[in-house]
């Protein structure tokens, strides 16, 4: 027994040290701005923040939002292939990416409604197609419901929606809880985050230096880990939004990675089931980013989806 303390203690003081190294107070937006934005890149003020989006392409428009932790630069593949046939606009998600935390912490369903209805209104699009990822595609069908006129068809991607009891990924658990999201916030381990997308990922070899240098960056803007563990948390809120999802009308494509360690893949047909005009496609060895993972044959899907 004395062996085991010691041993827990000996574990309770390395973990004790390696957070002290990895404390951060946040990366000043200024200092990331040069290198986390495109040639494309605009920022619009709203509600105090600046929201970052990137516009390509021509043609009828496809609004693209990404998932918790992530950013604009998810649709990269994408916006280069589709972008000949759509104007694509991509957005980081407020509390994410360049765009970075509400002032007011304001992460409520309507808030996001507002920015889409005041950025879309901003480029003057009063019809379009709406795709999401994980959290983006959470909002993605919210919106859907919102604007059902302006909403013709509907991209989910690995989309939230759906109760999720517990999750299997180290640093979402400890963003999710609220007796541990305080330290999480301001203590994060590198090797952490390296260990997250690489749960994102179905293939591991995809996961480079480079682009786990992006998600901590973008991570580490100021505000944006609080952000992310608000919405985690309010994530135990959800239930019965089976309720709303059912309502949704709109033509419906479904992807989904069938090695999400995210959001489980039965999560895909209960979207399946729940919107009767949908079709589902799920891919085998792909994780939560099949956008990222796969783009050349998830984007050619998309294009046959959206030109029927």
């Amino acid at each position: 027994m004395n062996l085991f303390k010691r041993f827990s203690l000996g574990i309770l003081f390395l973990i004790i040290v390696l957070s002290f190294k990895s404390y951060h107070s946040g990366i000043e937006v200024e200092d990331l701005i040069e290198k986390y934005t495109y040639p494309e890149s605009k920022f619009i003020a709203f509600e105090g923040m600046q929201i970052h989006y990137r516009k390509t392409g021509s043609g009828p428009y496809l609004f693209l939002m990404h998932g918790v932790s992530s950013s604009l630069h998810t649709w990269a593949a994408w916006q280069e292939k589709l972008s000949k046939h759509y104007t694509i606009v991509s957005i980081d998600v407020p509390s994410f990416g360049l765009t970075g935390p509400h002032p007011k912490n304001d992460y409520s369903i309507a808030m996001y409604m507002r920015t889409i209805d005041f950025l879309t209104a901003q480029l003057e699009i009063d019809s379009m197609f709406i795709g999401g990822n994980s959290y983006g595609g959470y909002l993605a069908w919210n919106y859907a419901l919102h604007q059902p006129q302006k909403v013709k068809k509907l991209l989910l991607l690995d989309a939230a929606g759906y109760k999720i009891e517990g999750f299997k990924d180290f640093g979402f658990q400890l963003m999710a809880n609220s007796n541990t999201s305080f330290m999480a916030t301001k203590f994060t381990p590198k090797f952490v985050i390296h260990k997250s997308i690489e749960n994102v990922y179905g293939n591991k070899n995809l996961v480079t230096d480079t682009l786990v240098d992006r998600y901590y960056d973008l991570l580490l803007r100021k505000g944006n880990r609080e952000g992310f563990a608000s919405i985690l948390q309010d994530q135990k809120k959800w239930s019965d939004l089976n309720k709303k999802i059912k309502k949704v009308s709109q033509p419906s494509l479904i992807i989904w990675g069938k090695e999400d360690k995210i959001i489980p893949v039965e999560h895909a047909y209960f979207f399946q089931k729940d919107i009767i005009n949908s079709e589902l496609k799920i891919y085998d060895e792909i994780g939560h980013v099949p956008m990222e993972e796969i783009p050349e044959e998830t984007a050619n899907l998309v294009h046959q989806f959206l030109q029927k």
